[in-house]
């Protein structure tokens, strides 16, 4: 949880681990190797998902406090907190990723394919968005 004064800001588990590591490094060069194994505990994950959390990071930060230009990206590099000197108690929220209480990746590597909508608006093309999804997932086994 974040606090702004007293006002709590709920976060979740990854993006208390990333600010963490973010604002124990206040002012150095993060990267992005180093976030990711703090947020997902060496998961094997795209750099979207970091981007993603960033994001919401930023969004939460200006939120509380106002301010979006906290997290400063380093483009090819990483990420840098630039915000002002924080208090922080909280236990290592890596450590709690690693534990155990992130989800494990199965022996195989597996994607799942999600349904499409169809946005056309006529009930007669749902037969294209359901073939699409067919057509890609025998594609891909």
């Amino acid at each position: 949880m974040l606090f702004c004064e007293d006002e709590p800001t709920m976060l979740g588990q990854r993006a208390v681990a990333l600010l963490q590591l973010l604002i124990q490094n206040a002012g150095q060069p993060v990267s992005k190797d180093a976030l990711i194994d703090a947020g997902w505990g060496g998961s094997a994950i795209a750099d979207n998902n970091l981007t993603v959390q960033i994001a919401a990071l930023r969004r939460t930060l200006a939120d509380a406090a106002n301010v979006a230009d906290w997290i400063e990206t380093l483009p090819r590099r990483g990420y840098r907190y630039v915000g002002p000197a924080v208090a922080t108690n909280v236990p290592d929220a890596s450590a709690a990723v690693r534990a155990g209480s992130a989800p494990s990746l199965p022996e195989k590597p597996s994607v799942a394919v999600l349904p499409f909508s169809n946005l056309s608006g006529d009930p007669q093309q749902e037969y294209f968005a359901d073939g699409m999804v067919d057509d890609i997932i025998t594609g891909l086994a």
